[in-house]
């Protein structure tokens, strides 16, 4: 019981709504308070698409799951190795299985009522029916051909998109009517491309799209210092001989922070979305705030 500005008593009632199952009350009885109930059952409504399950992907879906979402969109077109095994979510027993199918009964595991929407690939034949009802999009996606597709077709569709990067620097920024568009915001030359021709690698658009977003990803306060700790480290990583570093905790913790924002950006729109391409974040090793914004 807690007295109210206007000097009422308010009595805290713990009793589910009824449209939740038992079972559902149980997994998520405890994040009332946090939120409320009707925020609950906004969030368990709410149909989310995470593309990509990976590193940041994955984490953030078991996060939404875990917070009471039960419509999820989940793409990836990639298998586990052992090199995911340092941040992934998966163990030796999923190496070559698909993401996708390894994420979705991790997740049923969690929820065996959630429902999950699954796509092996985004293709323009799919589009319409990967982003049916989808009320947020994380772009979490290794596919730069791909992100530009799925930029514009939220952009057309007026979905806000969420996107981050799990380097050393916390942030992320939303692509809204209100924002920069992406491929702006990244300063691509990509505008004349349709979507199979950003894919033809005989073209090698993908390629130079690829190393036109990680210098500017790259480009935070501080982020070469972070990678470059064994020296030589970061000009090896960025001239593609090397694959893009992943430390676990940077990659969860931005995970994390994702999946607050999602939440409460996306879903319940109760915090402000940073928009692109405002740089504004946090370096957690220094611990200090960082702001720029990024132009090309």
């Amino acid at each position: 019981m807690k007295t109210h500005k206007n000097g009422l008593l308010k009595m805290f009632v713990n009793q589910k709504l009824d449209d939740w199952s038992n079972s559902y009350w149980e997994r998520v009885t405890r994040n009332i308070g946090p939120i409320t109930y009707q925020e609950q059952e906004t969030i368990r409504t709410s149909r989310v698409a995470v593309l990509g399950v990976g590193g940041l992907g994955g984490p953030l879906a078991e996060n939404l799951v875990r917070a009471g979402c039960q419509n999820l969109v989940i793409c990836d077109h990639d298998v586990f190795d052992e090199s995911n095994l340092n941040r992934q979510i998966c163990t030796i027993d999923d190496v070559g299985k698909r993401k996708i199918d390894v994420m979705e009964t991790f997740l049923r595991k969690i929820d065996p009522e959630v429902n999950i929407k699954k796509y092996f690939k985004i293709i323009e034949r799919n589009i319409d029916s990967v982003l049916e009802d989808v009320k947020v999009v994380a772009l979490t996606l290794d596919d730069p051909a791909t992100s530009i597709f799925i930029a514009r077709e939220c952009r057309k569709r007026n979905i806000p998109m969420i996107e981050s990067w799990g380097v050393p620097f916390l942030f992320t920024w939303w692509f809204t009517h209100d924002s920069v568009d992406y491929e702006n915001c990244y300063g691509l030359d990509t505008y004349h491309y349709s979507y199979s021709e950003l894919r033809n690698p005989k073209k090698e658009v993908n390629l130079a799209v690829y190393q036109a977003l990680l210098p500017k990803v790259f480009r935070m306060p501080g982020v070469r210092e972070k990678y470059d700790r064994e020296p030589g480290a970061f000009e090896e990583m960025m001239s593609g001989n090397i694959g893009a570093r992943s430390f676990t905790p940077f990659v969860r913790i931005t995970s994390d922070f994702l999946s607050v924002d999602v939440i409460f950006s996306g879903i319940l729109k109760v915090k402000p979305m940073n928009l692109a391409p405002n740089l504004k974040g946090f370096d957690y090793i220094q611990m200090k705030v960082c702001e720029t914004i990024l132009t090309h």
